[in-house]
């Protein structure tokens, strides 16, 4: 499928923030997904490999795709907020695609790796807008706290079984906290970063949103 790409800015509360809106060609709306990337402390942003092959995908599959950088990240505006100002980013995005003309407002999901699977989480709990939730390699406590947050919608819950922050047989008993409906994979012979395996990432993220946000 073909697919249009197009630099966007929304705004998250006072802040302006830059993002990549990717939509397929033909006649929408389109379900949508909101992508949030690694830790801007670590170097994240939306340029993040896994994370433009993830949007891309979609892509490919029907499905637009919001990546963006948080604030304080490229031409984003503020400075890095300790996850607390960047769950407020998220849930933005979200809201800014459920308004745009492309985007089917009740078929709307948000995905994140590492430090944005974090966001993510928190920005779907309790929101409405968000129909579905993907966690690429969530942080052992940020995973844990998002345990008990409620979510009722279906989570696809993704780890290495490599990952350094991470032991396999403790995210396996943490995924058990979440509510059902829900996904749950370790992925064999990959650490935190998936090295090689983006694209087997970017199939079971397609996979999934493609079912959970079908009309």
């Amino acid at each position: 499928m073909l697919i249009s790409y197009k630099d966007i800015s929304f705004k998250s509360g006072p802040l302006t923030l830059e993002g990549v809106m990717h939509l397929p060609k033909g006649g929408g709306p389109f379900p949508g997904v909101a992508v949030c990337h690694p830790h801007p402390r670590f170097g994240g942003d939306m340029t993040n490999g896994l994370v433009v092959t993830m949007c891309r995908m979609l892509c490919d599959a029907g499905i637009g795709a919001l990546r963006f950088n948080f604030r304080g990240v490229g031409r984003s505006e503020g400075e890095y907020d300790r996850g607390i100002g960047e769950i407020a980013d998220a849930k933005e995005a979200i809201g800014f695609l459920s308004l745009h003309d492309d985007i089917d407002a009740s078929r709307i999901g948000v995905a994140g790796y590492s430090f944005g699977a974090s966001a993510a989480l928190e920005a779907a709990a309790g929101n409405e807008r968000a129909q579905a939730i993907a966690s690429i390699a969530c942080p052992l406590r940020s995973f844990t706290n998002a345990g008990v947050l409620e979510m009722l919608q279906p989570k696809l819950l993704v780890l290495g079984d490599s990952d350094h922050d991470f032991p396999k047989d403790q995210f396996r008993f943490l995924a058990q906290r979440f509510s059902e409906p829900k996904q749950v994979e370790l992925i064999a012979g990959a650490d935190h970063f998936f090295g090689g395996q983006a694209s087997l990432i970017g199939e079971l993220v397609t996979a999934f949103f493609t079912g959970t946000l079908s009309s």
